[in-house]
Parts: structure tokens; C-alpha cells; sequence
């Protein structure tokens, strides 16, 4: 995916999380159990409304101008005020079969809404991408308003 292209995701075949992470899964993506333990228990209802979908991926230096250290509320501010919404998190957890060629060691954060991923211990979550020992990874990352991040991150976004 280069800066100007994106994913376009154009079904969505899943009715529950077990199903999308019994996927993953058989797609050799490894999963972070906080992952598992917010999607295992999901309902999919409506998911076909809002298809087809569209994830780019952003830079916050390059798209953003983001140049010091930055708070997670700040940048979803950065990103409404350029045109970029957050990604429903179904699709997000759902786009990393389909990222592939990743670089070795870097992490692409998913711009989920806030408080839309907490696991059973109440903790919000976004999830990140990653790539590295020779496996796709799918993790997550804190989602709190003031979790720091810095202008090299980068994040998946939609329109």
C-alpha cells in the first residue's frame, strides 16, 4: 500500500469473532490474546452497510505535520480536521489478512474509536500491525487519550 493507494475491503463474511479469529488464525496471523479475548465474544450485525470500506495508511510527520510527540486525542483531532475518520474495529482486525510485505520490525497502529476495544479487564485497546521473525503479527496497543506516539508512527485510517 503506497501513500496515495488503499485497501478496499468489499466483503465481510464473518457473523461473530470466533469466526474472523478461527481465520486469522488459519492465515498464520498471530495473534495478541487481547485480541482475542475482546473478539471472541463479538456479534456482527450490519457490517455489509458500510461496504465497500476503505483503509489508507497515513504517516503523522508526512500527512499529519506532526512534528514532536503527539497524545493519541490529538492525533484523531489531526485526523478529522484532514479528512480521515477512525476504522470500524471489525474491519481493522479483519484488513490484516490482506497487509502483507510489512517492514521488518515496524509496527502500523489501526485508528479504532476510542473505548471501542476494551478487553475484560476493562483496558481500551487499538490494534497494530506488525511483521517480524518472519511472521505477521496483530497486537495491540494502549487506547487512552493522552498514550503517546511520535511523528515516525503510522496508523491506518479510512474516509
Amino acid at each position: 500500500m503506497t501513500k496515495k493507494s488503499y485497501l478496499e475491503i468489499k466483503d465481510f463474511p464473518f457473523k461473530n469473532g470466533k469466526e474472523l479469529i478461527r481465520e486469522l488464525k488459519k492465515n498464520k496471523i498471530v495473534l495478541s490474546p487481547w485480541i482475542e479475548d475482546i473478539f471472541e465474544k463479538k456479534k456482527f450485525t450490519n457490517t455489509k452497510k458500510f461496504l465497500p470500506y476503505k483503509i489508507y495508511k497515513i504517516h503523522l510527520k508526512k500527512d499529519l505535520n506532526v512534528s514532536k510527540q503527539i497524545y493519541l486525542k490529538d492525533v484523531y483531532k489531526k485526523l478529522k480536521a484532514n479528512g480521515y475518520n477512525t476504522i470500524k474495529p471489525h474491519y481493522a482486525i479483519y484488513s490484516r489478512l490482506f497487509i502483507k510485505n510489512l517492514k521488518i520490525g515496524s509496527w502500523i497502529r489501526y485508528a479504532t474509536p476510542m473505548n471501542s476495544m476494551i478487553d475484560r479487564d476493562g483496558i481500551p485497546h487499538l490494534p497494530k500491525a506488525g511483521f517480524a521473525l518472519g511472521k505477521n503479527f496483530l497486537e495491540t496497543y494502549w487506547s487512552y487519550p493522552k498514550a503517546v506516539f511520535h511523528p515516525h508512527n503510522i496508523f491506518f485510517v479510512s474516509k
